[in-house]
């Protein structure tokens, strides 16, 4: 199972040793950050799946944007900031930015690949500003469990590798539906199912 994940991981991390957590005698799959992002992304879809807001089209209140911007801006001034000197990041800010940044990927996807211009959108994605505080925050909370030490490694290391997939799935979905979108396909089991493949594919060449 572990070399599965690190497979599966090492498509799209770096897996550096010291900026990841170790998981009993060897590190996870993902690196903290990338183990933060796509936790955040897991919580996320779970989220809709349990609020069955998978069709959801509606745009996002002005509240709900300003919150996404607080939840993507601090991994994008962490990884600058510290990229040009000015400071060094640390396991914490690494999976914290992470899970914050991941949380809200999922509904900007489904905003994108369900969003009608000239048709009706008024199936929410969010209810109220409270849903999405809710989701990040389960999100954050999660990943500082991570950071103190607590024994979520094997919870996380799976959680993480499943939040790659998908959001991967997510993507293909998303160009999919703007290739084939009149057409009646099951676009998000194909979408599903060659994300696992090509992250595995590509998994097997990296060394």
């Amino acid at each position: 199972m572990a070399d599965f994940l690190e497979r599966m991981g090492s498509a799209v991390c770096h897996q550096m040793a010291e900026r990841s957590f170790i998981w009993g005698n060897r590190t996870m799959p993902l690196c903290a950050r990338c183990t933060g992002i796509y936790m955040g992304v897991f919580f996320a879809l779970c989220f809709f799946l349990w609020k069955k807001r998978l069709q959801g089209n509606r745009p996002f209140s002005a509240t709900q944007i300003f919150l996404m911007l607080l939840c993507i801006i601090p991994m994008a001034a962490d990884g600058f900031c510290s990229y040009i000197g000015l400071w060094e990041s640390n396991q914490l800010l690494r999976v914290l930015t992470g899970s914050l940044i991941g949380a809200v990927v999922p509904g900007l996807l489904l905003l994108a690949g369900n969003f009608d211009p000239v048709g009706k959108s008024d199936k929410a994605i969010y209810e109220t500003t409270k849903e999405l505080l809710f989701v990040t925050a389960f999100s954050g909370i999660f990943a500082l469990c991570l950071c103190l030490g607590l024994p979520l490694q094997g919870i996380g290391a799976i959680l993480s590798i499943v939040g790659e997939v998908c959001l991967w799935a997510g993507v293909l979905w998303l160009i999919l539906k703007n290739i084939f979108g009149k057409k009646k396909l099951p676009l998000r089991r194909i979408s599903l199912v060659l994300a696992f493949c090509i992250i595995f594919a590509v998994g097997g060449f990296l060394p």
